[in-house]
């Protein structure tokens, strides 16, 4: 009985230090002018929604994905997955585009192979 306490006990400790370092952060990146979130699951494993903003925004906000990757893998190599949120580009749109849902990024560091 004690055992299965104490098990319990571990299994909720464990639960909510997984909670809080999961837990998403609203950030502005004033060089590209970014509103976004971060989601940090591990040092590795990070997921990123950028705000839709204005159209001309666009291309800030994909610059930014990359720099932003680079910075949180510690320029390590990374891969990123595309969840939702890739704007269609028009050079001149001719009507007002539509509410975009945010750019869902899901962010994973790469380890450097040893040579």
């Amino acid at each position: 009985m004690l055992s299965k306490i104490l098990g319990l006990l571990l299994l909720v400790s464990c639960a909510g230090q997984a909670e809080q370092l999961a837990k998403a952060e609203r950030l502005y990146d004033f060089d590209h002018k970014v509103h976004y979130s971060l989601t940090a699951y591990s040092e590795q494993e990070f997921l990123l929604e950028i705000d839709a903003d204005t159209y001309t925004h666009f291309a800030n906000q994909s610059v930014f994905l990359l720099r932003q990757a680079s910075v949180l893998c510690k320029e390590q190599p990374f891969a990123l997955k595309v969840i939702s949120g890739v704007q269609e580009y028009r050079a001149l749109p001719t009507e007002p585009r539509a509410y975009q849902a945010p750019l869902t990024v899901q962010l994973r560091c790469e380890l450097k192979a040893n040579k």
